[in-house]
């Protein structure tokens, strides 16, 4: 008799999810004492936060409930239990993330690795077991009501951020190539035209391209018409020189890591551009406009 598959096995985000806390696993297997405690660059977490978070989210997501209590600098209180304060938590997504890290603050690194093991495995059981139909099913997700296969899109994207994070500060590179890191590009990419559009508030005919260096090498462009900024099929060529200005088109030029680190809020953007991780061309004051407003993460 022939075992019979659920139905959820053949959603392919499980599939990256997998491959995703693997790659995390392995990371952070055999790093010292040193390298768990390293800061990163996700304001206020170390290495060993960064796994906290993840196993947080995912507890969080089987149905178990934040413990302790947190006080925002706005004064917010959630949960019950201990409370604390948190100068660079932002908002009420980021004081419930920081529960779940400070419950962890006091554990050692390889009980918080062998936590995340076991956690991600059962997660992983449970996703394995849904339907078609559970995946379909809209619901809550931290950008707005959506399918549960989107928020399962956002959780492969959220923890390549932070394995990004992790890297850096232990610096192992990696991961900036191949499906996952695809997969977030193209996520990244997706939230360009918000950023030109809402955040910068690039005036009407603006059109900003961005060209991404690297193996992967893409560029992509964005033009404002009618109130609205959207991708276009008009790629034009970068200006010589950032000495030409011309009113409504603006060149921005950066590796895909560095887009990455910039749309996630992890890097500065003035000083990515005084360190020439990103440069610009045509019209700079559009281009710094777009550039200072990169940062889409919530």
């Amino acid at each position: 008799m022939s075992e019979t598959v659920p139905q959820g096995t053949k959603e392919p985000i499980v599939k990256l999810l997998d491959q995703e806390w693997k790659i995390l696993s392995e990371l952070c297997t055999g790093i010292s004492e040193e390298e768990w405690a390293r800061t990163t660059d996700c304001p206020g977490w170390t290495v060993k936060d960064q796994i906290s978070h993840i196993i947080g989210t995912e507890l969080m997501l089987s149905g178990q409930e934040p413990p302790g209590q947190v006080e925002s600098a706005s004064g917010l209180d959630v949960a019950t239990g201990v409370k604390v304060s948190f100068p660079y938590v932002k908002n009420p997504i980021g004081e419930v993330n920081e529960l779940w890290v400070e419950a962890r603050r006091q554990t050692p690194p390889e009980q918080v690795l062998d936590e995340f093991q076991r956690v991600t495995a059962a997660r992983l059981a449970t996703l394995r077991s849904l339907s078609e139909a559970d995946f379909a099913k809209v619901g809550w997700t931290p950008a707005g009501q959506a399918p549960y296969r989107e928020f399962m899109a956002i959780r492969v994207f959220d923890c390549w951020v932070h394995e990004q994070d992790i890297r850096r500060a232990i610096n192992k590179p990696g991961n900036l190539t191949g499906e996952i890191a695809n997969h977030a590009r193209e996520r990244i990419k997706s939230a360009l035209p918000y950023v030109v559009g809402k955040k910068a508030r690039s005036p009407e005919g603006s059109l900003v391209t961005f060209h991404i260096t690297g193996s992967d090498e893409a560029t992509f462009a964005i033009a404002v018409f009618e109130g609205r900024a959207a991708f276009t099929e008009h790629i034009p060529h970068a200006p010589a020189s950032t000495s030409k200005i011309d009113t409504d088109q603006a060149y921005l030029e950066m590796n895909f890591e560095t887009l990455a680190c910039l749309g996630c809020g992890r890097w500065n953007p003035v000083v990515s551009l005084q360190e020439g991780k990103v440069s610009i061309a045509g019209n700079v004051e559009l281009g710094t406009s777009v550039l200072e407003n990169l940062n889409f993460m919530i």
